[in-house]
């Protein structure tokens, strides 16, 4: 068995929506309006991240629509990206406030920088360890 896809359940889908379309820059078929209350958008290969709203799944499952949201991250996205410190410039830009700047985790040998969606999903965006100047820290 292998995983195909995230799922993320969120309350505010469009808003969602408009951040992994806009912001974040993944390619999806559904038009913005026409989406919802279920969206797929490309990860490259075969997996894609899925948008689902939160009360219909609960609902599919016999809970409560109102039932509160844990406060523990759940699921994070993991985007690859060329240049860490030039992404956390653009998300800025597009007034996006990071979770964490962008840091250099030496044991992974990667560099990442996070963020949070509007339904505060925990977004990593990661590029291997670089000399290069032009960090935001």
């Amino acid at each position: 068995m292998v995983a195909s896809h995230f799922r993320l359940l969120v309350a505010d889908f469009e808003k969602t929506f408009r951040f992994y379309r806009e912001v974040v820059g993944l390619p999806t078929t559904y038009a913005p309006g026409t989406a919802g209350p279920y969206a797929e958008f490309e990860l490259g290969g075969d997996r894609y991240l899925g948008l689902f709203d939160r009360a219909l799944m609960l609902e599919a499952l016999g809970r409560p629509v109102d039932s509160e949201r844990s406060a523990d991250d759940h699921a994070m996205l993991c985007v690859s990206v060329e240049d860490v410190d030039e992404e956390a410039r653009r998300l800025q830009g597009l007034g996006v406030e990071l979770a964490a700047a962008p840091a250099d985790h030496e044991p992974w040998g990667m560099r990442t920088v996070y963020v949070r969606d509007p339904e505060g999903n925990l977004v990593e965006f990661y590029g291997p360890l670089s000399t290069l100047g032009g960090r935001l820290e």
